[in-house]
């Protein structure tokens, strides 16, 4: 966790790939956490990266990534189109 993905070797990179993959699955489960949405697309994010830095399988690792914006609004953030032209026209005032 210290280290950033870029300077991992690809052993570091499975062992925190699948340690990822078990917070994930123990972040679902309620006996052990609350739900948190944006917690839990950092860990896809991270799984993401982690999966593109070991060359998984693109299907794999668009997978980690497509929940994302998902579990980002569920958790509050405005991710539409509307919020955005709302900032902009803020700034542009």
């Amino acid at each position: 966790m210290s280290k950033p993905i870029s300077a991992l070797s690809d052993p570091e990179c499975l062992q925190a790939y699948e340690l990822i993959k078990q917070l994930i699955d123990l972040s679902v489960n309620e006996e052990y956490t609350q739900l948190d949405y944006i917690q839990t697309a950092r860990l896809k994010y991270h799984l993401g990266e982690l999966s593109y830095k070991l060359n998984d399988e693109w299907e794999n690792t668009i997978l980690h990534y497509k929940g994302i914006p998902h579990l980002l609004e569920k958790g509050g953030f405005d991710l539409s189109l509307h919020k955005w032209i709302e900032l902009v026209s803020l700034r542009t005032k």
